[in-house]
């Protein structure tokens, strides 16, 4: 499985303590941490502030003006780095990143997608939990076709979908939702079956949106969702 990296800014210097809960401290030195409720272990990165924050939140978030000071103000960055093997790992980890600012880190920077979420954008958005992939996925508008970006990190090819389509983005998030959660194999040829007649097929894409040599590139490839 590739590793997540999941980056904190918060409002404490990188040698002070950072507390989750009553028992659970990072500290300057620490390396491995276990949230309480989360099974999946992370391993510590500590490092000082970055300059660029707030430019990455912005193009996610409607920002307040607190939340641009917080953003701006922030003293480090606490990495997260981990795996994901199942939907109940990715909705733990949503949980201790629940926690992660309920002990007042100011957002998150899901640094395998591109993401940036703040606090309170990410809980209202996900923490009802019905669909826990989403805050992990971003999606890439390249024209006529919207691509995926980060699911290398759940051992997936990317996809992409023509603008066409009614409700893209969504079908996006959707068939990524099946090949993970669902088991649907995720190879040219497979069917994705949501009722009510829609019925899409995978195809194994050529083109891709990231050369090989990006980071961002994804071993895996695309494929590509077309309606059956």
């Amino acid at each position: 499985m590739n590793q997540f990296v999941l980056a904190f800014p918060l409002p404490v210097a990188v040698d002070e303590p950072f507390v989750i809960t009553e028992n659970v401290k990072v500290m300057a030195d620490t390396k491995t941490l276990m949230i309480p409720g989360c099974s999946v272990q992370f391993n510590i990165v500590r490092q000082g502030a970055s300059a660029d924050l707030l430019d990455i939140f912005k193009e996610r978030n409607d920002l307040t003006e607190e939340e641009e000071k917080a953003i701006v103000g922030h003293k480090s960055l606490l990495f997260l780095l981990g795996c994901v093997k199942s939907f109940d790992d990715v909705e733990m980890v949503n949980a201790a990143i629940s926690k992660m600012f309920a002990a007042k880190a100011i957002g998150v920077y899901m640094q395998q997608s591109g993401t940036a979420w703040t606090a309170d954008a990410f809980e209202e958005e996900f923490a009802d939990g019905e669909y826990p992939m989403d805050a992990w996925i971003n999606i890439i508008d390249s024209g006529e076709t919207l691509y995926t970006l980060g699911l290398a990190v759940f051992a997936l090819p990317d996809l992409c979908i023509s603008k066409a389509i009614e409700d893209p983005e969504e079908a996006l998030l959707m068939a990524a939702d099946s090949l993970f959660g669902d088991g649907v194999p995720a190879k040219s040829g497979s069917v994705i079956d949501w009722g009510d007649d829609e019925r899409y097929v995978l195809r194994q894409e050529s083109k891709t949106f990231f050369s090989k040599d990006s980071p961002e590139y994804n071993k895996q490839g695309v494929l590509r969702i077309v309606k059956k």
